[in-house]
């Protein structure tokens, strides 16, 4: 009696900090070695804060165009370029990010790969995306914090400044 195939995935929430940069390279590792999809996920959102409900429709293309960039991006930073050697799909939706991946990291046998900041003043994980996942996801999550060269308070400093320069 065979088994029903059904292709693995290995889902991954795209984020250029650090601990995001590492999951991401994490991610590419564990689809390597199960022979997985990699789904590359970006969450976006748009609130027009002028006037609620004024043509978000208009831009909802650009910012999803934005965002797959933004992922490209990201791989770029994390492993110099797209991987060749596993199956990959982009993904950018709008909405929290949150509640993206978790409904994305839906089927059977899916494992959702997240970023873990640093762990807060009394040991709690940071960071409410990945706390949210762990704690709505209904298959694994591997929390990947950042290497440990890059937990230093200046290196941190230094990414953030980076960050809000960074177009």
């Amino acid at each position: 009696m065979s088994r029903p195939t059904t292709a693995r995935r290995v889902v991954v929430g795209v984020d250029r900090s650090f601990c995001g940069l590492q999951a991401l390279r994490t991610a590419v590792s564990l689809a390597q070695r199960e022979n997985a999809c990699l789904h590359a996920v970006r969450a976006w959102a748009f609130v027009p804060v002028w006037r609620p409900g004024t043509m978000p429709w208009l831009w909802q293309g650009d910012l999803a165009r934005a965002a797959r960039a933004y992922v490209r991006e990201a791989f770029d930073a994390a492993l110099g370029g797209m991987p060749r050697d596993v199956a990959l799909r982009i993904v950018a939706e709008q909405g929290y990010a949150g509640q993206v991946l978790v409904d994305h990291a839906c089927r059977d046998g899916d494992l959702l790969v997240v970023g873990s900041p640093r762990r807060g003043r009394f040991s709690v994980a940071g960071g409410h995306v990945t706390r949210y996942c762990v704690s709505h996801a209904n298959g694994p999550v591997v929390t990947v914090p950042a290497p440990a060269w890059a937990r230093a308070e200046a290196i941190r400093r230094f990414g953030r400044d980076l960050e809000r320069f960074t177009p």
